[in-house]
């Protein structure tokens, strides 16, 4: 239904099912939306939906990514070094995280997670290794990865599906498909212009913008 109410009011909205295929090098930006909506009901809303044009203070919580990613660190410990889960830098934050919660990704204790890491993780970086990082969109039973898009077009990376993402670095794969949850009003104004001027003029005005992948058919 909100693609046909936004029909109404912009001249190029975007289908929710609209996948894009881009390139994992150029996702430098990141906000912890999961947290978000937890922290402020106004932002509930828009981390359960997709394809929503999105306005105001939500992107002053966009953040660069930096080199402190400890999640990647930890799986490049374990999958290309060897090292144990348990004694990885992940795990040992894990640690520290299991003093003040209770629970972390769904586990009361290390050994739990240990096991989750063991028999879903492990399982899931193969599986990467062999066939990459599969579309959701013909396939229910993969969960798709999602990303906002800001309003100079930069990628946004989100709370979900950085287990992958972060194997598919490691990997070193080039690519991963993506669904959008939003979309920065500017963005959508100029999605409308490209839509307005034609691609000839548009690329006249906006040479770098002209191949963006959210822009292709």
């Amino acid at each position: 239904m909100r693609y046909f109410y936004y029909k109404t009011i912009y001249k190029n909205p975007a289908r929710p099912t609209k996948e894009l295929l881009i390139d994992i090098a150029d996702i430098n930006m990141v906000i912890d939306d999961r947290s978000l909506a937890k922290q402020h009901p106004s932002y509930r809303k828009i981390y359960k939906t997709v394809n929503t044009v999105i306005e105001g203070a939500f992107w002053k919580h966009v953040k660069p990514v930096n080199g402190k990613n400890v999640k990647l660190i930890g799986f490049r410990e374990h999958f290309v070094l060897g090292v144990e889960w348990k004694e990885t830098t992940l795990f040992k934050q894990y640690e520290q995280e299991l003093l003040e919660k209770p629970n972390v990704q769904g586990c009361r204790d290390m050994h739990e997670l240990i096991k989750l890491y063991e028999e879903k993780y492990d399982a899931l970086y193969h599986q990467l290794a062999l066939e990459g990082v599969k579309s959701a969109r013909h396939n229910v039973d993969i969960e798709p990865i999602y990303i906002y898009i800001h309003g100079d077009g930069r990628f946004v990376y989100t709370s979900g599906g950085n287990h992958r993402l972060n194997m598919a670095k490691v990997l070193g794969l080039k690519s991963v498909p993506v669904l959008v949850r939003g979309r920065h009003a500017e963005w959508q104004r100029i999605r409308d212009e490209y839509q307005t001027l034609g691609r000839s003029a548009f690329q006249q005005k906006y040479p770098s913008l002209v191949e963006h992948p959210d822009l292709q058919a």
